[in-house]
């Protein structure tokens, strides 16, 4: 018997900011549903997906939740991101495990981590 992975479903407050977010600002396609019918399924690179679905009215609980996106630029994402007027948390680093990760929420609240491979300079 296998097992894999496919998506984490999450609750959102607006379905409509979480897709501008989602796929407009960081690039993630859609890969099912629409703001219309109240849920998606975002996704790309063959990868592990992320399934919203809105619940305006209800507590969303974003504690404990750390969403990891990989990038081909953290820097250059977040700066495009500070340039819309989103709240980078902690700024692009260099991390130990090998990674240059940068931390912020969405629009729900969700501590997001992005990251791409670490930029090192030539020796």
């Amino acid at each position: 018997m296998s097992a894999a992975l496919s998506h984490l479903f999450v609750s959102v407050r607006d379905l409509r900011a979480s897709e501008a977010f989602y796929a407009g600002r960081l690039g993630l396609e859609i890969l099912a549903g629409s703001v219309e019918s109240g849920y998606l399924r975002l996704g790309g690179g063959d990868g592990f997906h992320l399934g919203l679905e809105e619940h305006p009215d209800a507590a969303v609980a974003t504690d404990g939740i750390e969403i990891v996106i990989r990038v081909d630029d953290v820097d250059e994402l977040c700066g495009r991101l500070a340039t819309e007027g989103v709240v980078i948390d902690r700024e692009p680093a260099d991390q130990p495990w090998g990674a240059r990760h940068a931390w912020l929420r969405d629009p729900s609240g969700y501590r997001l981590s992005v990251y791409s491979t670490a930029h090192r300079e030539p020796e």
